[in-house]
This record gives structure tokens, C-alpha cells and sequence, in this order.
């Protein structure tokens, strides 16, 4: 479905905009991604995935992360038991309340922290590594203790583009950004 000038239609409200061409002798400098927000203690672990990360790397440090938040669930439902039955005089009222407190945050992640995204693992990944995250989703899908989600999106990044000058040295720095398409997946346990 081209256009009369032999163009691919754009979505109505969608400008593209080319970059412009990188100079002759030029040279493209990468930043690192920006990671976003730093997650608390609390919430879901970040797994970053590059094209070089080997598979069974990153499914060994998902893994150990999940079993990591399931030992913390037992040892707060442990605690909780400990503290109910340190509590003799408690009256019937208060320790049904203290049950029915203990289950609903059992159901919100098991660690009663009731947080939505409490007891997960994120896996990160953008361009090239966008495979090898969708494989280590696919991964988890078949792992009978595990509930998998998957979130696309893009990342704003900045490139430098060095120059040369006629004798060999580093000319002008200009920054550019684009734009490139990520993939999280995000693991948890049933």
C-alpha cells in the first residue's frame, strides 16, 4: 500500500523524523541505557539482559531471586505464627483478625508486604537482546511454579557522535537521541 511518491503511508498524527546521515570519519560513542527508577528493598529485582548475556546465566539469577522471596515468605509466616502464639491472652477476636490479616497478605505477593510487584523479577532488555528475554520468558511459561508477563515499550537513549579533525584528533562531540524498543518480563511465583 504505497502512496502516489512511492512512500509508506504514516499513521495520522505520526511525524518521522530522520536522523540526520552520521559525518564521513565520524565515530558513534554508545551511553549506557538509562535504568529508570531504582526499586526499593521491597519490590521487584531488575534483571538486565544484553545480546552477550548467556541464557543460562540469566535463568539461574531469576531463579535464586524467586526462591530468594519465597524463603522471605516462609520466614514471615513463621514469624507470624511465633508471634500469635506468644500472645496467650490475646482474646479470640484479635487473633481471628490477625489470621484474616496474615492470609490477605499471603495472596498479595506471600511476603505481606501487600505490594502488587512485591516477590517479582524483571528481565530488561532492548534491541538485540529483546530474543533472548523473549526466551527466557518462554522459559518460566513452562515452569509450573511460575506466572509471566510480558511488557513492550521504548527507551529514550543518547548516542555521541566524536568527529575527526584533519590531523587525527578528536573534533566536536554531538549528542543524539533516539529511540529504541525494550521488552520486560516480568516473573513471579503462583
Amino acid at each position: 500500500m504505497d502512496t502516489d511518491d512511492g512512500s509508506l503511508p504514516q499513521l495520522p498524527g505520526a511525524a518521522i523524523e530522520k536522523l540526520p546521515p552520521i559525518p564521513k570519519g565520524a565515530t558513534v560513542r554508545r551511553r549506557p541505557i538509562p535504568s529508570g527508577p531504582v526499586p526499593s528493598t521491597n519490590s521487584a529485582r531488575r534483571i538486565h539482559v544484553t545480546a552477550k548475556t548467556p541464557f543460562r546465566s540469566v535463568t539461574t539469577r531469576v531463579r535464586k531471586q524467586l526462591d530468594r522471596y519465597l524463603r522471605q515468605s516462609a520466614d514471615s509466616r513463621s514469624t507470624f505464627t511465633n508471634k500469635l502464639s506468644q500472645k496467650k491472652n490475646a482474646s479470640l477476636s484479635e487473633r481471628v483478625r490477625r489470621i484474616q490479616d496474615q492470609s490477605q497478605n499471603a495472596s498479595t505477593g506471600g511476603l505481606g508486604l501487600g505490594l502488587e510487584n512485591s516477590g517479582q523479577v524483571i528481565v530488561l532488555g532492548t534491541g538485540r537482546a529483546i530474543q533472548k528475554v523473549t526466551e527466557v520468558a518462554l522459559f518460566f511459561q513452562k515452569q509450573p511454579d511460575c506466572v509471566v508477563q510480558l511488557r513492550t515499550g521504548s527507551v529514550a537513549v543518547v548516542d555521541e557522535v566524536l568527529s575527526k579533525e584533519e590531523d587525527g584528533l578528536e573534533g566536536d562531540v554531538t549528542e543524539r537521541g533516539r529511540m529504541m524498543s525494550s521488552l520486560e518480563v516480568l516473573i513471579r511465583l503462583r
